[in-house]
């Protein structure tokens, strides 16, 4: 190591998956309320797996599936025509508001009363854009909302570094039905419920077409899935919590020919409480924003990035502030000291540091990224151990540095704007 340009730890390591063309698509939540820390789990995950393909060589596309259609999207249009916009106030973000007429159009179709005081009491804002009693009208088409929603939830992924290749719109495919149901039949074991056309699993059945002939979700996923041409592909990712797998397992028997995987994610929760966008009862990427900055993002999102993927995660028990703060001391601890470092600390840095090539293959293989956000955290305590017991060699700084600063970015974590 000593005298060699810390570069060539990753040259092996650039041309791993060379040749290989990888789809991922992360995060595509619906356009009816901000990005949350709940779907931030999937961005992290997502953007992270991106980066480590990308860092071996792969060639890999990113996608965000708009559901630009469908009854979530109806209700809001139900709350947007009946809002009196310009007495929206201007300080709010609009992300914000439309996931509050999302909320209240959810609640006043069911008649939660309850609900509707504790909504209007925390946005007094609300009886003046909307007549809270009054029926709400017909949707009416609202497409500049679907692109403003979609617009703020990418600015907000910029924040952990995620960017999207193509957006892909459910109101773009072209769907036959009758096609549709009769390609599934020669593959898939369906059923008809009071009417509803399902395909049956060993998990459970999954509808695909209602009585009246309309098609649900599980149908928009096969027709967009087809239309990715799925032959181009050695892997299609698709980085969705783990509620959705009997969908996902849906999906594979119905488009076999497609390199198909889950990377299924734990949900997150709050004290026990489940984020709901029906509920508005959400921590938004910009409410971390108002309380701590670009840091405070960062902090959760290496907090997120420690535990396994499947893992459920309660916000309440997790220490989002000390596994940044021991990486930025790390980063910015001086690496010269009185005296010589101990020999069994060097020691242990210069093993992880030369292993982590085999950690972010580990990675690639289990698609998971706990590993890395591991590893960085492991080289930062060791630095700090060796600094602290006499001077670390200038070459070993340089290359713990250099690697430090790699698995931050792979992570989405800029160190200098943390």
């Amino acid at each position: 190591m000593y005298g060699r340009d810390p570069d060539e730890l990753w040259e092996p390591w650039r041309t791993h998956l060379g040749g290989q063309r990888v789809l991922i698509e992360h995060t595509s939540i619906n356009p009816v309320h901000p990005l949350h820390v709940g779907s931030m789990r999937g961005t992290v995950i997502g953007s992270t797996l991106v980066e480590l393909f990308r860092s071996a060589g792969a060639d890999v596309h990113t996608r965000y599936f708009v559901n630009d259609l469908g009854r979530q999207l109806h209700i809001l249009q139900r709350a947007t025509a009946a809002a009196r916009w310009t007495d929206i106030p201007a300080s709010r973000r609009y992300d914000e508001i439309i996931g509050v007429l999302y909320a209240f159009a959810n609640m006043a179709l069911a008649d939660r009363t309850a609900d509707l005081d504790r909504l209007t009491t925390a946005h007094p804002w609300l009886a003046d854009v909307i007549d809270l009693h009054a029926p709400l009208p017909a949707p009416e088409p609202a497409p500049e909302v679907v692109e403003t929603m979609l617009a703020a939830a990418v600015s907000d992924m910029g924040h952990i570094g995620a960017k999207i290749d193509v957006f892909e719109y459910e109101t773009d495919l072209t769907i036959q039905p009758g096609t549709l149901i009769a390609a599934l039949t020669g593959r898939c074991d369906l059923v008809r419920i009071n009417g509803t056309t399902c395909l049956r699993l060993p998990a459970g059945l999954v509808p695909a077409q209602r009585v009246d002939g309309s098609l649900l979700y599980i149908s928009r996923d096969i027709a967009n899935t087809h239309h990715r041409n799925p032959p181009a592909w050695s892997a299609m990712l698709h980085v969705i919590g783990a509620d959705q797998t009997l969908l996902q397992t849906a999906l594979r028997h119905a488009v076999p020919q497609a390199a198909l995987e889950h990377v299924a994610f734990g949900q997150i929760s709050h004290a026990g409480r489940r984020f709901s966008a029906r509920q508005n009862r959400l921590t938004t990427i910009n409410d971390l924003l108002q309380e701590g900055g670009q840091q405070k993002v960062h902090e959760l999102a290496l907090a997120l990035a420690l535990h396994r993927r499947t893992r459920p995660i309660d916000l309440a028990y997790l220490d989002t502030t000390r596994p940044l703060r021991t990486v930025i001391t790390a980063a910015q601890t001086a690496p010269h000291a009185v005296g010589d470092a101990d020999r069994d600390m060097l020691r242990r840095l210069l093993i992880a540091l030369l292993g982590t090539p085999a950690v972010l293959a580990r990675d690639v293989y289990r698609r998971t990224i706990h590993g890395t956000a591991r590893h960085l955290l492991l080289l930062s305590r060791h630095y700090l151990a060796a600094t602290r017991t006499g001077s670390v060699p200038d070459t070993v700084s340089e290359w713990f540095r250099h690697t430090q600063n790699r698995l931050a970015a792979l992570l989405g974590i800029a160190l200098d704007a943390s």
